[in-house]
């Protein structure tokens, strides 16, 4: 993008970005679902290298390029579900820090299973933090409540 640029063209549907406004988005051939955003100025730090997220979810910490073989595995990094068939399909459990991303059709059960899941972790005393690009937080307060209590102190929900 161009220097001095504080907004951007985003398609609702597909994500696609643009430095102008499209009418039909070129990444999915929607028409009209073009949104203008601001864009979030990076700084300048002089410095070179990654920096960002590094192992255990530590924000800050300096990332450098590894090896394999020299990356350390501990069965402490992933945390169970509650529900052994999610854990097997997970790998052993959720990752520590990691975001999963869950699909498919509508009305399946996706949305009550997570929040099934978001509730075991919150009653392990984890830190659970639940994002729906779908519902509203009453819709999902009035799942939660159909499902039963989900500890709320350790649970944020957006």
């Amino acid at each position: 993008m161009a220097k001095g640029k504080t907004t951007a063209f985003f398609c609702k549907e597909c994500g696609f970005e643009s430095a102008k406004w499209l009418g039909q988005c070129p990444g999915c051939r929607e028409w009209n679902s073009f949104v203008e955003e601001p864009v979030a100025k990076a700084e300048a730090s002089g410095k070179r290298g990654l920096s960002g997220t590094g192992s255990g979810g530590v924000t800050g910490v300096k990332i450098k390029p590894a090896r394999l073989s020299e990356i350390q595995l501990d069965e402490q990094d992933r945390m169970k579900t509650g529900y052994e068939e999610l854990d097997r399909v997970l790998g052993g459990g959720v990752v520590r820090g990691s975001l999963v991303l869950v699909g498919g059709d509508p009305g399946i059960g996706k949305s009550t299973l997570l929040l099934q899941v978001c509730r075991n972790l919150a009653f392990a005393e984890k830190k659970v933090l639940y994002i729906s690009g779908e519902e509203s937080l009453k819709q999902i307060k009035l799942r939660a409540n159909r499902i039963g209590e989900v500890k709320g102190g350790s649970a944020v929900f957006m």
